[in-house]
């Protein structure tokens, strides 16, 4: 396994170990907050789907990655030859968790607004504690993640190698385009 490979490994577990627990826990502490009652119905009630919305997705996100995302970005260090096991298409995975990023994003900044507004204002702590955590920590995270992926498609051999045979090309024939 070359170095790049342990070096993916390490982030990936510091995602799962780290950030998204601390950003889940977060979400749970937003969304139960007892304070969340002195506020009318009404608000209340918006304020407490927009967080469920970002719960559903951002646990979407999170199993989609355990479960596709990152096996298939270390099934592609760890191939000895494209032979032994069908390549996954990281390309079409990368897609994808894009697009939830993207959604959990839209999801935050209608947090964001709402949390602007005269009624959260001055209160609502722990609300905007969880949109600011959203996006500082894993707006952050997650463009060290993907430049990560860009940054191996680049400059590790084997992986953009392997990479290629997961898209059924062969890497000396075919140019490798420079973004994800």
């Amino acid at each position: 396994m070359c170095k790049h490979a342990d070096q993916t490994e390490e982030f990936i577990h510091h995602l799962l170990e780290n950030v998204y627990p601390c950003l889940e826990l977060k979400l749970q502490n937003a969304i139960h907050c007892v304070y969340l009652k002195e506020y009318d119905e009404e608000n209340k009630d918006y304020l407490l789907e927009l967080m469920q919305n970002l719960r559903n997705d951002f646990s979407s996100l999170v199993t989609c990655e355990q479960k596709l995302v990152f096996p298939s970005v270390m099934k592609v260090f760890n191939a000895k030859s494209a032979k032994e096991v069908p390549l996954p298409n990281l390309f079409d995975l990368m897609q994808l968790t894009r697009s939830k990023e993207h959604k959990i994003m839209s999801h935050v900044h209608n947090l964001t607004s709402l949390l602007d507004t005269n009624t959260f204002k001055n209160g609502a702590i722990k609300q905007h504690d969880l949109a600011d955590s959203f996006n500082t920590n894993f707006v952050k995270e997650k463009y060290r993640w993907n430049k990560m992926i860009e940054d191996r498609l680049n400059s590790c051999s084997c992986f953009r190698s392997n990479v290629f045979k997961g898209l059924g090309l062969d890497p000396k024939t075919n140019p490798l385009p420079k973004q994800v």
